[in-house]
């Protein structure tokens, strides 16, 4: 963390199956404990130690895993309107941004924190495995762990990057001769951008995944209201995060009775009723629509909510103690590392 290490977060979702039928009884937002965060402090170790290692005995030929810095576009957007909440967002490197994040808090609202280290990881770029005989040193780095060097070597029964590495390591150690296709840096590069398109093939089947057990499980226990948070204003309404069920979704607001701001990232009623921002806390209503077979999980706006209604438990503010732990291997859109 000293180094400049980011601590960032999406929504990870949780399902309850049923035993016998594997239906979902229950869905929320996935919560870390600190033993999770200390075994992933021993693995990214670990990681970086083998990195080194294999790089050191072959330079040509490691397969490492790279970050580079976020979208400098994406960010300065988000500084503008974090700007207009009074809380300043700084990123000339990634010591600076994880500073700015420590200190992007609002009274009252323990989750916002959370929802910015969201928006920041959506800044990111994906971090990629490659051959080091293919790319400059320079380049070697991982911008979101602070590391100058990484790899996957924990993880061999859901990577196929960590069975290269061992591989690379064993040969490394004596204990078995190097195969001759961890010889070639095109081979290695060409397995590294099919495993880099995989991985990308992977989240995508992931996240239709939680849509499909959403769907599944509200089509199920029928309509809900609860509470939501705006993330996002756009032409057609706004994009809301929905602690409770650990999911996104997208309210539809017409403008014939809504003026939508997507500049100043809010929207007013016509009839003045309702002003509605970005981090607004709102009250939707949750239900299904299958519909000529789209299987959706759609979200009604109902009301904006009062501080004092506010129902977010402040377990996102635990999550994020002064001496912040960098997560690992998390679902969704969380960097993953």
């Amino acid at each position: 963390m000293e180094r400049g290490a980011l601590e960032l977060a999406s929504q990870e979702v949780k399902f309850e199956l049923d035993s016998e039928t594997q239906d979902p009884t229950d869905v929320a937002e996935y919560k870390t404990r600190d033993t999770n965060k200390m075994i992933e402090e021993f693995m990214l170790l670990a990681n970086h130690s083998v990195a080194k290692k294999i790089l050191d005995t072959f330079p040509m030929f490691g397969v490492l895993r790279r970050h580079p810095a976020p979208k400098t576009e994406a960010l300065k957007a988000l500084k503008s309107l974090l700007d207009k909440h009074g809380v300043e967002l700084e990123f000339e490197n990634s010591k600076q941004l994880g500073s700015s994040l420590s200190r992007a808090t609002k009274e009252n609202d323990p989750y916002f924190n959370h929802l910015v280290r969201m928006m920041v990881t959506r800044c990111m770029n994906q971090a990629v495995y490659f051959c080091t005989g293919e790319v400059q040193p320079a380049l070697y780095a991982h911008y979101g762990l602070a590391m100058d060097l990484y790899t996957h070597f924990t993880s061999p029964i859901r990577r196929y990057a960590d069975v290269l590495v061992h591989r690379l390591l064993a040969a490394s150690l004596g204990i078995a001769p190097l195969p001759d296709s961890l010889q070639s840096k095109q081979i290695i590069s060409d397995q590294c951008d099919r495993i880099n398109m995989r991985h990308r093939n992977a989240q995508w089947a992931s996240r239709a995944s939680a849509e499909l057990h959403t769907f599944m499980f509200f089509n199920k226990v029928g309509t809900s209201s609860t509470e939501a948070i705006v993330t996002r204003i756009r032409r057609s309404g706004m994009q809301v995060i929905v602690p409770r069920y650990g999911f996104e979704g997208m309210v539809m607001m017409t403008e014939e009775d809504w003026i939508i701001d997507e500049d100043n990232q809010c929207l007013e009623q016509r009839d003045g009723q309702s002003r509605i921002q970005v981090f607004d806390h709102i009250s939707v209503k949750v239900e299904t629509d299958n519909s000529e077979f789209r299987h959706r999980t759609t979200v009604a706006f109902l009301r904006v909510l009062k501080a004092a209604e506010h129902e977010v438990a402040d377990d996102a503010e635990r999550s994020y103690p002064e001496r912040n732990v960098p997560r690992q291997a998390c679902a969704g859109a969380k960097l993953k590392d």
